[in-house]
């Protein structure tokens, strides 16, 4: 039995306005009251604005992180161990990115989309955003299963030879992550207020 966003999705294909229950046309009825976004958010253009900030940039360091990772962990496939403690580590950091690029990519889709006058469109990134909100919870889930399964190992061999940790020389690598989140403000601070 097709879902009540399924069920809006193939109204809206049809051109049907009438006959589906109040619950599945939820999406319909509130852009057709020319809300700015969600009706969750339509009332604070504050709140979206952050909201749209938060999620894009989520989904832009998300993917950044997570490619990072896969190409480290490419380069090194002939040397590292899966089972390696910097194989690990590379593992548990890409799967917390993918999980936060995925959750921040599904809203910030969400956000982006409402207000096109599309309810079509907005149907299908709503029925879109429900599969890949459980795919990024999953990554989330197996990154915390691989961080319970590793930590005692991991932590063992961080003990073996500690190395101080110079994170000052490090503060250049931030330039392009703050440069998305400034990009990102913009964007949505631009996007709320043009609307």
């Amino acid at each position: 039995m097709p879902d009540n966003v399924s069920l809006a999705a193939q109204a809206v294909a049809r051109g049907l306005n009438a006959a589906i229950p109040a619950t599945s046309n939820y999406i319909g009825e509130a852009m057709r009251s020319a809300a700015l976004a969600p009706p969750s958010l339509a009332d604070n253009p504050g709140l979206l604005a952050w909201n749209l900030f938060v999620m894009t940039a989520a989904v832009c360091l998300g993917m950044m992180m997570a490619g990072k990772q896969v190409r480290r962990i490419w380069r090194a496939r002939e040397i590292d161990h899966p089972t390696h403690p910097v194989s690990i580590y590379r593992f548990i950091v890409l799967l917390a990115g993918c999980g936060f690029a995925l959750r921040g990519g599904a809203e910030a889709m969400s956000l982006w989309s409402w207000s096109s006058g599309d309810t079509a469109t907005v149907v299908r990134i709503a029925e879109l955003k429900r599969w890949l909100d459980p795919i990024a919870v999953a990554c989330g889930f197996a990154w915390m299963t691989l961080h319970t399964l590793a930590e005692p190992m991991l932590e063992h061999q961080l003990r073996k030879a500690p190395l101080p940790v110079d994170m000052w020389s490090r503060w250049p690598q931030l330039r392009r992550p703050v440069l998305i989140l400034v990009v990102s403000l913009l964007m949505a601070t631009a996007a709320v207020g043009l609307r």
